[in-house]
């Protein structure tokens, strides 16, 4: 399949091989990379803030993990840990929050720098609300060289109130010569962008119809009961 979704993020698989740099920004136990890394030998990156979750990936001479919040710049923020650890959030208390805890950020220019990492070929990104902080904190010339950037923004939270910085940013990415396609059906949970520099019209095309082909699906089993 050349547009699978892994973890609930629709990528591009065909861009990827075993000298493929992955950065998963929320990596929650490392199961994105995991996936990718027995299915295609690439590199992963995991950046985790959560605690337990982060001591929880099981790294190897492909897959390493970090301590890590990324966002717009390099310090220390609270982060809202919640019952349910896919709602920890460095930008909102959940209905179930636990607890807060003081968590090391980093920006992707200084994680980039500080561990040597030269290239992304695929950018991940699953950190509830904190991607608008992350794009930010990029350059042009940084976000045009990622062929593929993967995102799960959090517009459909009410209580966040991202609505317009969700838009800004796609109209930046779309301006950089990024194709955005939302495979989300309401809100934009799962967006992949697509750098037209790596890629052809033929494949921004089939990922179109692909969006267009699952829409398809859901109504047929809807009709179908």
């Amino acid at each position: 399949m050349a547009f699978p979704c892994i973890r609930g993020h629709h990528i591009y698989a065909s861009l990827l091989n075993s000298e493929s740099v992955i950065l998963d920004l929320g990596g929650h136990k490392g199961e994105f990379s995991s996936i990718l890394n027995e299915k295609h030998g690439c590199t992963c990156h995991v950046l985790e803030a959560m605690p337990d979750l982060y001591e929880g990936i099981i790294q190897s001479e492909q897959l390493h993990a970090y301590h890590f919040a990324a966002g717009s710049q390099d310090g220390s923020m609270e982060f809202h840990i919640s019952s349910n650890p896919e709602s920890n959030s460095l930008r909102l208390k959940s209905e179930d929050h636990v607890r807060t805890i003081i968590v090391p950020t980093i920006s992707i220019p200084s994680f980039m720098n500080r561990f040597e990492i030269k290239k992304i070929d695929l950018l991940k990104m699953d950190i509830e609300g904190a991607e608008i902080d992350v794009f930010r904190g990029m350059s042009d010339k940084l976000l045009q060289s990622i062929p593929q950037i993967t995102v799960e923004f959090h517009d459909f939270i009410p209580e966040m109130q991202l609505e317009r910085e969700v838009i800004e940013c796609i109209n930046r990415m779309k301006s950089l010569g990024f194709a955005c396609i939302v495979f989300s059906r309401y809100t934009h949970f799962d967006v992949l962008f697509l750098n037209t520099r790596h890629c052809s019209i033929f494949v921004i095309l089939l990922a179109r119809l692909t969006k267009y082909f699952h829409g398809l699906g859901r109504i047929i089993r809807r009709f179908l009961g």
